[in-house]
């Protein structure tokens, strides 16, 4: 089918171009938000599968590492567990025109302090919490905006 072979030709390029899997059995959207919001904010990509965090960005001489969740759907999944808690978190929703909504942007703590231990949210499996899209607005709009990422 000439559909799935401009697909898998496109996801190459993709992989080429910015060096991230781009596979399409699950990390496509991961992928995709990565380099959306690096252009957006104007991060540095860190290696592919790195631990805990996504990308970096140099702010007044101090390196600020950044976890990225995106989704086309109305929820995103937050770390479970102290060593997985990353220092900046950005959570976004990717539109149907390719655009972006920012639905979190602050320091992870921020979301641990303010919703997760104030609720007792409960974990999946000790892996992740499942933040909806309400919520994370909701948090977004409380986090002081010297504490937020820049936009580029």
């Amino acid at each position: 089918m000439q559909e799935i072979q401009q697909l898998l030709s496109l996801t190459r390029q993709l992989k080429a171009k910015h060096g991230r899997s781009f596979t399409l059995d699950g990390r496509l959207v991961g992928d995709i938000g990565e380099v959306l919001a690096a252009e957006k904010y104007g991060l540095e990509l860190l290696p592919g599968n790195t631990f805990k965090h996504d990308a970096k960005k140099v702010v007044n001489g101090t390196e600020l590492y950044i976890q990225i969740k995106a989704s086309f759907k109305g929820y995103c999944y937050f770390p479970f567990g102290e060593n997985k808690l990353p220092d900046y978190f950005l959570a976004l929703h990717i539109n149907e025109d390719g655009s972006l909504t920012e639905l979190f942007n602050g320091p992870g703590s921020y979301i641990v302090e303010h919703y997760i231990q104030k609720r007792g949210l409960k974990h999946y499996k000790e892996t992740f919490y499942t933040l909806s899209k309400g919520v994370l607005m909701a948090l977004n709009n409380e986090v002081p905006k010297e504490y937020k990422i820049k936009e580029v």
